[in-house]
């Protein structure tokens, strides 16, 4: 074989390798905010059950958010009330490996992944709520994850319990809010 026609066959054999579309090791694009969708050409979101969970923790006025299961390597991370469809609040000093970015026109709106080491469920991201109104209502809220252990494994819009973000900035999931009332209702039927 010809030195010319040999580097088209290496040259052809790479390019077969190569995806369409690169995966973006360096993070979700912008586009990605509102749909939640990695741009992965070619390549659907897993069918089956994700087997990453998202987890909330009260450390009043913040949230921290972290994710139950296997090891991944790429993250979208928002929070948004419950029927919306952009993120609301911000995100603090994002962990080693991953960073904030601007979703909706609004500065650490979003977390996404900065490079793809693994990251685990001792990856904690802090979520900080909005400024409460003058009114001081209660306001719902859930965490909305896409999750890649690689570029051809995804899951899209995992999505946390329910959480409610009051005037103090505390927080009361829905489950909680049921042992309380038991409780009350408890007390007062003691008397």
């Amino acid at each position: 074989m010809e030195k010319p026609q040999l580097v088209l066959l290496v040259f052809g054999l790479l390019a077969a390798e190569w995806p369409p579309a690169a995966a973006l090791p360096n993070g979700a694009p912008l586009g990605a905010c509102g749909s939640m969708a990695p741009q992965h050409n070619n390549i659907s979101p897993q069918p089956g059950p994700n087997p990453h969970s998202i987890q909330t923790q009260n450390l009043k006025p913040n949230v921290q958010v972290h994710l139950d299961g296997p090891f991944y390597k790429g993250i979208l991370l928002e929070a948004r009330y419950p029927n919306g469809t952009t993120a609301v609040g911000t995100w603090q000093t994002a962990p080693a490996d991953t960073k904030t970015i601007r979703c909706f026109d609004r500065a650490d709106s979003a977390v996404t992944h900065s490079n793809t080491n693994d990251k685990s469920n001792t990856t904690v991201y802090t979520w900080v709520p909005p400024p409460t109104s003058v009114n001081c209502t209660e306001k719902a809220v859930v965490f909305l994850a896409t999750v890649a252990q690689s570029r051809a494994v995804y899951w899209l819009n995992l999505r946390s319990e329910t959480i409610y973000v009051g005037c103090s900035g505390s927080l009361m999931s829905l489950s909680g809010f049921a042992v309380v009332a038991m409780s009350m209702v408890a007390g007062l039927a003691a008397f």
